[in-house]
C-alpha cells in the first residue's frame, strides 16, 4: 500500500474509531497536538535544538515531485481532523499553513511553467485554483485569531490605522509562524490578481502584521518574512501601503538573515528590483547568484532552494519577455 493510501486509511479509521468512543475529545486532541505541534489554544510545542526536526523530509528534499505528489494527501488528512475536531486551534492553524503551501508548490508553480500559448486558459484556471487555497488558508488561520480577538479580520482588513495597531498589538512571538503563513497566502493571492478589490484595500493592515513579526522574531524561516515585506513594498502602490526604500531596507534585511544562502532572495532582487529598474545585467547577475547556490548546504532550505532556482532557470530563459532592446 502507498504512503498516500496508508494517510487515508489512517485518517479515516481514526474518525471512525473516535466517533465509537466516549474518549473521542481526549484522543482528537492528542493525535491534534501531535500532528500540529501545537496545542489546541494554538500554542507551538517547546522543541529542543537536538530534536529532529521532521519537516526536513520535506524541506531537505531535492525532488519537488514527491512533494507535490504526497502533499494533496496530507492536507486532506488534517482536513478531516479539523472536521472533526474544529476547536483545535494548532490542527486549523496547520491546516491554513498546508492550504497554502499547496498553492505554492502544487499549483502556482506547476501553472508557471505552462508557457506555451495555447495552454493560456488551462493557466489561468490553475492559478484561480492557486488563489482559492492561498485565500482558504489565510481564513483558516485568521478564523482561529478571529475567535481569539473579536473583530480582529475587519479591524485588519480595514482603513483604521489606530485599530489595525491595537489588533496588531495583540500578536505575539507564539503566533509568529501561524501570521506568516496567513500573510504570505494573502500577498500570493494579490500577486496573481493585483487588482481585486476584495485584496487591495486590506494591504494595509497585513502589511502592519509582517511589521510586527519582524519585530518578534526577524531571524524568523532565515529572513522570510523581510522577504514577503520586500516584495509587497515594492509592488504595492502608495496609496495601498507601498514603499520603495522601505522595501530596499527590507530586501538588505533578509539577505542579512538568510546569509545570501538562499535563492529565492535572489529571484526577488531579480523581479521586483531589476525588472522595474529596466537592469538586464543585474538581473543575470542575480539569477545566476541563486543558481550558483549549493541547495544540499542548508538541509532545511533545500526544498525552496530547488523550486526558487528552477524559477530563475525560467526567468533567464524568457529574458527578452522582460526586457526590450532598442
Amino acid at each position: 500500500m502507498k504512503l498516500s493510501e496508508r494517510l487515508v486509511v489512517l485518517s479515516v479509521s481514526l474518525a471512525v474509531a473516535c466517533s465509537f468512543t466516549s474518549c473521542k475529545t481526549m484522543i482528537l486532541n492528542g493525535v491534534s497536538d501531535g500532528l500540529s505541534s501545537a496545542n489546541k489554544k494554538g500554542i507551538p510545542a517547546k522543541v529542543k535544538e537536538s530534536d529532529p526536526d521532521p519537516m526536513l523530509a520535506f524541506m531537505g528534499e531535492k525532488d519537488p515531485v514527491i512533494v507535490q505528489e504526497v502533499l494533496p494527501v496530507i492536507l486532506k488528512l488534517y482536513e478531516i481532523m479539523h472536521i472533526e475536531n474544529p476547536e483545535h486551534q494548532g490542527n486549523t492553524i496547520m491546516l491554513g499553513s498546508l492550504n497554502v503551501m499547496y498553492a505554492n508548490l502544487c499549483v502556482e508553480s506547476k501553472a508557471e511553467l505552462m508557457t506555451d500559448p495555447r495552454l493560456l486558459d488551462e493557466q489561468v484556471a490553475e492559478f484561480e485554483r492557486a488563489k482559492l487555497h492561498y485565500l482558504r488558508g489565510h481564513d483558516l488561520i485568521f478564523g482561529v485569531f478571529e475567535s481569539r480577538f473579536k473583530g480582529f479580520t475587519e479591524a485588519i482588513e480595514g482603513s483604521d490605522e489606530e485599530k489595525i495597531k491595537s489588533y496588531v498589538e495583540k500578536i505575539t512571538a507564539n503566533d509568529v509562524n501561524a501570521m506568516y503563513w496567513a500573510c504570505a497566502g494573502f500577498f500570493a493571492s494579490f500577486a496573481l490578481n493585483p487588482l481585486d478589490s476584495n485584496i487591495i484595500g486590506a494591504i494595509k493592515g497585513h502589511i502592519a502584521i509582517l511589521e510586527r513579526l519582524a519585530e518578534l522574531k526577524p531571524d524568523y524561516s532565515d529572513g522570510a518574512i523581510w522577504d514577503v515585506l520586500t516584495q509587497i513594498y515594492v509592488a504595492a502602490p502608495s496609496d495601498f501601503g507601498g514603499d520603495y526604500d522601505r522595501g530596499v531596507y527590507c530586501f538588505e534585511q533578509g539577505m542579512k538573515y538568510s546569509k545570501g544562502k538562499l535563492a529565492g532572495n535572489y529571484v526577488t532582487k531579480a523581479k521586483s528590483f531589476c525588472i522595474p529598474e529596466g537592469d538586464k545585467d543585474g538581473f543575470v547577475e542575480s539569477l545566476n547568484k541563486a543558481l550558483s547556490i549549493d541547495p544540499d548546504a542548508e538541509p532545511s532550505s533545500c526544498l525552496m532552494n530547488v523550486i526558487n532556482q528552477k524559477k530563475a532557470q525560467r526567468l533567464l530563459d524568457h529574458i527578452d519577455d522582460y526586457f526590450i532592446e532598442w
